[in-house]
């Protein structure tokens, strides 16, 4: 299984490559609402413009390293039948696409973390305070919080089987997403009733935790409360790709490709 995703990751990366100009594109893009939001909020509290640098970096980092696209993906490929050319492969199409978000987020860390050393050096504002164990815990919360968004992603995705345009359905999930993962402005900032939302659903632990564990916000018991949750979110996402991926296989009925 090694060498296959081995494999998987090199055509992955060669496809990346290929298309340099769209990566571009797509990378340069992901960075622009969050840096608006920021300077938003920077003329809103000017005296907490260097916290609100460094959170929104954050953000940045976080957000592309736990990105997910698969749901347009499958319902392009579901509703124009090119996905039953993925059935034929030796692997189950969700390592596929596994891989590619492997090969695109290494991409962009390769690029990223390079710019926020230089930036840290300019601006101070930019250095992490966190000792070895915190950012430890911070880089298992980015994974974890990458490994609930692709899920996420990949079961709204399988819904296509049912839905003409589920993307469409995806878009309110990620408008809702916007506010409670804490993207659109730190967690604390929304009102007491969101907040308590933000506890409970799974999108705070998707951008929002791993930031809070870097700026020294959740330690101890709210540590353990919010790992705890996100393990709960992965286990229910990972019973909701293997129900949805046997039903889909049973309602699948390929009208192209």
């Amino acid at each position: 299984m090694i060498r296959k995703y081995i494999a998987l990751l090199r055509m992955k990366y060669i496809e990346m490559l290929a298309y340099r100009l769209a990566t571009f594109v797509w990378m340069t893009g992901a960075i622009t609402q969050p840096l608006i939001t920021m300077f938003v909020w920077m003329n809103i509290h000017p005296e907490e413009s260097e916290s609100f640098l460094f959170y929104f970096m954050a953000v940045i980092f976080v957000e592309r390293m736990t990105s997910a696209w698969d749901v347009w993906e499958l319902d392009r490929e579901i509703r124009e039948g090119t996905f039953s050319n993925l059935l034929l492969r030796p692997l189950h199409p969700i390592h596929w696409a596994i891989a590619e978000n492997i090969v695109y987020k290494w991409l962009f860390a390769v690029i990223l973390v390079p710019v926020w050393l230089v930036g840290a050096v300019f601006w101070p504002a930019l250095r992490p305070h966190m000792t070895a164990g915190q950012a430890v815990l911070f880089l298992a919360a980015v994974v974890l919080g990458a490994a609930l968004r692709f899920l996420l992603s990949y079961s709204c995705g399988l819904f296509a089987f049912w839905v003409t345009k589920v993307a469409a359905v995806y878009g309110v999930i990620d408008v809702i997403s916007l506010f409670l993962s804490g993207r659109i402005a730190p967690l604390e900032f929304l009102p007491p009733m969101l907040r308590e939302w933000s506890e409970w659903l799974p999108f705070r632990y998707m951008i929002s935790f791993p930031i809070e564990i870097a700026t020294g916000a959740a330690d101890g018991g709210e540590l353990a409360r919010g790992f705890a949750a996100a393990a709960g979110w992965m286990a229910v996402f990972v019973a909701g790709v293997q129900w949805l991926w046997k039903a889909g296989m049973r309602k699948n009925q390929a009208v192209g490709g």
